[in-house]
């Protein structure tokens, strides 16, 4: 039996929702325009029409014949146009960014129109991965235009061009090209810093500017000037900057820190192959077990291509080295307990301000995607980021059964649409993000849904805890 239904949530009379979210703001509006997507028939009748049951030639003439086929050119004429006319909006998109002043509100406007026209087209084709890919695109030339930004914005205060390559790179859901509405900053920063550039930079800084440079936090003076490295310091201050263009064009700033302009996630190459040596090797150092976690999805945005190809070389070498730093990735993923009670039925918080919602991140996906990740990563299959290609290469290499993989990616495909559908509600009211969802706003079959996904995340727990630890976790 699925839960009673409950209210679901309404748009309060407040302003400042974002109008582009506005038609939305109704949740039973919303989740009724994607009912009828679950079908897989759905869009297949759409195109075909009757066309494959009225298509018999054993039974009609050469006219006929024509007649119907022509009416399938039709058909298909029509859906190529709606495809078309969706690339060619996102291009529009793109183009709006490079157009855009140096302002902010002109972008953050952009960032809303565009998350805006992306609600409406899930809520057309129910499609994740269109848009997660609209998205990822769309924030990947967003980045590339504030990071063109950051560095007039350096000049233009004295510190000068960029005084070495870099590679800005995306960690988490982006590193992942798995993006939802949502999003926050994951990055790094990978970057050269030769002693010529070092010496540009001392003859180049006025002594103000220099000082600006010194982390008095820590202790140094005017007089450590001649012992810093000034082009790390160039590109901190630089990634600082980054970090307040990004959140002012509406991605907000990581709350775990994970963003360039702290000391962990910035270095050079040298400096990022020490760090994963400390810690597969010795088990110390900077880097956390969570750390590296993340850095098991990473993913070139802007930059220098061939530093980039480089850092991501580094992580395929080291990140499987050490068995028991991905033992104890897979055994937490493990032990994050499913949204699931007794009988399978969806079990939800008893206590408030979460009172009968559920964690769809903690109890759901985020186990999903780490164990794909950890068992590819401990296999040495690291060219893929997504997910969903992951779980094919998983297949490909007969380590995982196809009927296994087949059921995660409809929970993957399940489970992210139930985000998207939430973020966009939560957009439209004007509320905070979260990834609690409260099951007794969905229908009867989006109930089952939900629960049949989470029963396949379970399933892989159990598949990787007799694989990795023969059944004992």
């Amino acid at each position: 039996m699925a839960q009673d239904r409950k209210d679901a949530p309404q748009t309060p009379n407040a302003e400042g929702i974002p109008s582009r979210f506005g038609a939305f703001s109704n949740f039973e509006e919303a989740l009724r325009r994607l009912i009828p997507l679950r079908d897989p028939a759905y869009f297949s009748a759409r195109v075909l029409g009757d066309f494959p049951a009225r298509y018999r030639p054993q039974r009609i003439d050469a006219e006929q014949r024509l007649t119907l086929l022509e009416s399938l050119k039709d058909r298909l004429r029509e859906e190529t146009s709606r495809v078309t006319e969706a690339q060619s909006h996102h291009e529009t998109f793109l183009g709006r960014i490079e157009e855009a002043g140096k302002g902010f509100d002109e972008i953050l406007e952009v960032h809303r129109d565009f998350m805006g026209w992306a609600a409406e087209g899930f809520l057309s084709d129910a499609s994740v991965l269109c848009l997660q890919d609209r998205l990822t695109r769309f924030r990947g030339r967003l980045t590339e235009r504030l990071l063109a930004r950051a560095e007039e914005a350096m000049v233009e205060e004295g510190f000068g061009p960029v005084p070495a390559r870099y590679a800005w790179m995306a960690l988490g859901s982006d590193g992942r090209g798995e993006q939802l509405f949502a999003t926050d900053q994951d990055n790094l920063l990978v970057y050269e810093a030769p002693e010529e550039s070092q010496k540009t930079l001392r003859e180049r800084l006025t002594a103000p500017l220099l000082n600006r440079l010194l982390r008095f936090d820590q202790g140094e003076t005017s007089a450590d000037v001649d012992k810093i490295d000034l082009v790390g310091r160039y590109f901190w201050r630089f990634c600082e900057k980054m970090g307040d263009f990004l959140d002012a064009a509406g991605i907000d700033r990581c709350k775990g820190h994970i963003m360039p302009a702290y000391d962990k996630w910035r270095g050079t190459l040298s400096r990022w192959e020490r760090r994963l040596i400390g810690k597969v090797k010795y088990g110390a150092g900077e880097l956390s077990i969570l750390d590296m976690n993340i850095l098991m999805d990473c993913r070139f945005v802007a930059g220098d291509t061939a530093l980039a190809e480089k850092f991501i070389e580094l992580l395929r070498n080291y990140l499987p080295q050490n068995p028991d730093i991905l033992n104890q990735i897979a055994h937490s993923a493990i032990l994050m307990p499913i949204a699931l009670g007794l009988f399978k039925r969806l079990k939800v918080r008893r206590t408030e301000p979460d009172k009968g919602t559920l964690d769809l991140k903690l109890n759901g996906w985020a186990p999903l995607t780490i164990l794909i990740r950890v068992l590819c990563v401990k296999n040495r299959l690291m060219e893929k980021t997504h997910t969903l290609e992951r779980l094919e290469v998983l297949e490909a290499h007969r380590l995982l059964d196809p009927k296994i993989v087949e059921g995660l990616k409809d929970a993957y495909y399940h489970l992210m649409s139930f985000r998207a559908l939430y973020q966009i509600n939560r957009l439209a009211m004007g509320l905070p993000k979260s990834n609690a969802i409260n099951p007794s706003w969905l229908d009867e079959e989006g109930q089952e849904l939900l629960r049949k996904s989470l029963s396949a995340v379970e399933a892989l727990q159990d598949q990787i805890n007799r694989s990795f630890f023969g059944g004992t976790v």
